[in-house]
C-alpha cells in the first residue's frame, strides 16, 4: 500500500508538472506567433516616419496641397509595398500638430479625421517615446467615412529635424487603422478549442476572445498570472483553467493561453490508472517471486546452513542422504572444493609474501652497494685528483730545499755574493708560491669531498645554496670528466636557497653523469653536458642535457625499471636510473622526465618542491 500510495503521488505530481511545463511550451510558441503577427506594423511605421523625402513633401513650399497629397500618398504607398505581411490594414493616416492630414484608405478616397476621436485616442497612450508604438485597443475608427466602424488603431510619434534649431522637433503623428474582424480572424487562426486565446490590452480589456460577447469587458487582476511564462491556475465561469501569458514587447498587450485543468487531469488519470495496474501486477508478481523463492532457494539454503552447523568439526561427515536433497549434495560438494583452494591460495599468498620480502630486502642492499660504489668512485678520483697538486708540492717544496743547501754552503765558505743571494730569495718564493697554490687547490679539493661525503652518508633536510652545492658537484665529478673529455656547463641563480636533502641530491646528479659517461659518451672523444635551473612559484625545475648518443624508444620507455641495463656484459646492475627515479619521487618528492633521440642526445627534466617535506 505504502509503495502504490508513494507510486501514485509521484505520478500525479510529476505528469502534472510535466503537462504543465508541456502546455507552457505550445503557449509560448502559439504566443510568439501571434506576437510576430505585429512585427510588420513597427517595421512600416519606423519606415514611413524616417522617410525625409515625404517629411520634405509635407512641409514643401507649396500652393497646391493636393499635389502634395498625392504625392504624399504615393511614397506611403511605395513604404507599403515592401511589407505583405500587413493583413487587416484598413487605412494609414498621417497627421500633423497644425491641423493637416494625409490619408490612404483602401475603402475610401477622402479620408474625414475625427479630430476628438483621435485626441480622445492619444489619451490612451499617456506617454510612449519616439521608437515606440503605442496600441490603444479596440477604438472607434476616426475616420466616419470607413465602413470600419472599429479598429484596432496603431500610433507613432513623427519627428522632423528643424534646421534652425538643428534639433529633432515633434511635428504630428502616423496613424494606422487595422480591421477588427480581420484581426479577429487572424487570431482565430491561432487559437482552438483545446487551448484557446484570450489577448488583453495595457488596461487588461479583452481585444479577442473566443467569445465575441467578452470583448471590451476588463479582466480582473486576481485572475491573471503575476508573472510571463508561469503557469497560473484560475476560474473562468465556474471552470479551472492554467494560464500561461506573455507580453510582447512591440504592442504591451499581454497574450495568455488557456489550458483547461480537465484536459491535464485526464491524461493523468489515464497514466495513473495505467500505473495503478502495472504496480498491482507489479506486487502479485513480486509475491508470487518471494513464495516461489522461498520454497525453492531459502529452504534449501537452510537446510545446508543447518548441515555445516553439525557437521563443522569435519566437512567430511557429512552423510549424503541425511537430507536427500540433490541441490545441497552438490553446494555442499562444491564449498567444501571452494575450502580448499582457499587454502591452498592462502598458503601460496605466504610463500609469495615470503618472497617478495627477500626480493625487497636484496633490492634494498644492492641499492646500498650502488651508493657505496658511487662513493668509491668519488673517493678514486678526489685521491688521483689530490695526488697532482700534492706531487706538484713536494717537487716545490723539494727544489726550495736544494736552493738553501746551496746557499747554506755559500755562506759557510764565505762565498756569498749579493747576486747570489737575490737569486735564491727569486727563486725560492716562487717555488713556495707553487707550492702554496697547489696544496690550497688539495685542500679545497678534501673539504668538497668532506662535505659531499658527509651529505651522503648522512641523509637530513637541510636549507643549503643550490649554486654552491652545483659547484661542489661538478668539481668532486671533475676527475671522471676529464677521462672522457667531458665539460658540464651549468646555470643557477645564485640566490635560489633549497631545503632539501643535499646527499640524495647529489647521488642523483652522480648517476645521471656516470650514465651519461657510460652509455651516451662510449664512443665518442668528448662531449657537453649542460644543466639549467629556474623556479616557477614553490617548484624548481632542473633540465639536464647531454650530447651524447641518445637512445631508441624502446631503451627510453624502460630506463627507469630496476634491473634493467643495456649494459649487463660489462657488468652493469640496471639499478642506476632506478635509484635516481625513487629518490626523487619519494624522498625529494617530485618528479623526473626523459626525452631521448638516437644520435640527438638525452634530455632530463627534474620537478622539485623548493620546500621539500618531512
Amino acid at each position: 500500500m505504502l509503495l502504490g500510495g508513494s507510486t501514485a503521488y509521484i505520478s500525479y505530481y510529476y505528469i502534472r508538472e510535466q503537462a504543465m511545463r508541456f502546455a507552457s511550451e505550445i503557449a509560448k510558441e502559439k504566443i510568439q506567433s501571434v506576437i510576430n503577427l505585429q512585427k510588420p506594423a513597427f517595421s512600416v511605421s519606423s519606415h514611413i516616419t524616417s522617410d525625409s523625402n515625404m517629411l520634405d513633401t509635407v512641409f514643401a513650399d507649396s500652393e497646391n496641397s493636393f499635389i502634395n497629397e498625392i504625392k504624399i500618398n504615393a511614397l506611403i504607398e511605395n513604404s507599403l509595398a515592401h511589407y505583405f505581411s500587413l493583413d487587416g490594414l484598413s487605412s494609414i493616416s498621417l497627421i500633423l500638430n497644425e491641423g493637416r492630414s494625409y490619408s490612404l484608405s483602401i475603402e475610401v478616397e477622402m479620408a474625414d479625421i475625427d479630430w476628438l476621436e483621435f485626441q480622445h485616442q492619444l489619451t490612451e497612450c499617456p506617454s510612449f517615446s519616439e521608437s515606440q508604438l503605442c496600441w490603444p485597443g479596440i477604438q472607434n475608427n476616426i475616420n466616419s467615412k470607413s465602413q470600419h466602424k472599429k479598429v484596432i488603431p496603431a500610433i507613432k510619434k513623427v519627428y522632423r529635424l528643424n534646421e534652425q534649431s538643428m534639433q529633432e522637433e515633434h511635428i504630428g503623428y502616423l496613424y494606422m487603422a487595422f480591421s477588427t474582424l480581420s484581426y479577429r480572424k487572424m487570431l482565430k487562426q491561432e487559437s482552438d478549442d483545446d487551448l484557446p486565446l484570450l489577448v488583453l490590452d495595457q488596461n487588461n480589456q479583452v481585444i479577442f476572445y473566443d467569445r465575441s460577447e467578452l470583448t471590451g469587458h476588463t479582466v480582473p487582476s486576481n485572475l491573471l498570472p503575476k508573472q510571463n511564462d508561469l503557469p497560473y491556475k484560475t476560474n473562468i465561469d465556474g471552470q479551472a483553467f492554467y494560464l500561461v501569458g506573455h507580453a510582447s514587447k512591440i504592442s504591451g498587450w499581454r497574450f495568455l493561453i488557456l489550458v483547461p485543468e480537465q484536459q491535464i487531469l485526464q491524461g493523468m488519470y489515464q497514466t495513473l490508472t495505467i500505473a495503478g495496474a502495472l504496480t498491482l501486477l507489479s506486487l502479485v508478481s513480486i509475491l508470487f517471486a518471494w513464495l516461489n523463492v522461498r520454497r525453492r532457494v531459502l529452504k534449501p539454503l537452510q537446510q545446508l546452513s543447518m548441515a555445516m552447523r553439525d557437521t563443522a568439526p569435519s566437512r567430511s561427515s557429512y552423510r549424503e542422504n541425511q537430507h536427500q536433497l540433490k541441490e545441497i549434495h552438490t553446494l555442499f560438494y562444491w564449498y567444501n572444493k571452494y575450502v580448499d583452494i582457499v587454502e591452498h591460495r592462502d598458503k601460496q599468498a605466504e610463500q609469495l609474501r615470503a618472497a617478495y620480502d627477500e626480493l625487497t630486502h636484496t633490492q634494498e642492499q644492492l641499492i646500498e652497494s650502488e651508493k657505496m660504489a658511487a662513493l668509491g668512485k668519488l673517493v678514486a678520483g678526489v685521491a688521483h685528483e689530490i695526488n697532482t697538486p700534492l706531487g706538484v708540492s713536494l717537487t716545490s717544496l723539494s727544489y726550495s730545499q736544494g736552493l738553501h743547501q746551496t746557499l747554506q754552503e755559500q755562506f759557510s765558505n764565505e762565498t756569498l755574493k749579493r747576486s747570489d743571494l737575490e737569486n735564491f730569495l727569486e727563486r725560492s718564493q716562487q717555488g713556495v708560491d707553487i707550492a702554496i697554490n697547489n696544496l690550497n687547490r688539495a685542500s679545497e679539493l678534501v673539504k668538497t669531498f668532506k662535505k659531499v661525503a658527509s651529505d651522503q652518508h648522512v641523509e637530513e633536510l637541510r636549507r643549503f645554496s643550490l649554486a654552491d652545492y652545483l659547484a661542489n658537484t661538478v668539481t668532486s665529478l671533475a676527475p671522471k670528466l676529464k677521462q672522457q673529455n667531458v665539460v658540464i656547463k651549468w646555470t643557477c641563480d645564485e640566490n635560489i636557497m633549497l631545503e632539501s636533502y643535499p646527499g640524495l641530491l647529489w647521488q642523483v646528479f652522480s648517476n645521471l653523469v656516470m650514465n651519461s659517461l657510460i652509455h651516451g659518451y662510449e664512443h665518442k672523444e668528448k662531449g657537453t653536458i649542460s644543466i639549467q635551473v629556474e623556479t616557477l612559484d614553490d617548484w624548481l625545475k632542473i633540465i639536464y642535457q647531454d650530447d651524447g648518443c641518445g637512445m631508441s624508444d624502446e631503451v627510453r620507455n624502460s630506463i627507469f625499471l630496476p634491473f634493467y641495463t643495456t649494459k649487463r656484459h660489462t657488468g652493469g646492475t640496471g639499478l642506476g636510473m632506478h635509484i635516481v627515479y625513487n629518490m626523487i619521487s619519494q624522498k625529494l618528492q617530485g618528479s623526473i622526465s626523459c626525452e631521448s633521440q638516437l644520435g640527438q642526445g638525452t634530455t632530463f627534466e627534474i620537478t622539485l618542491p623548493l620546500n621539500a617535506k618531512h
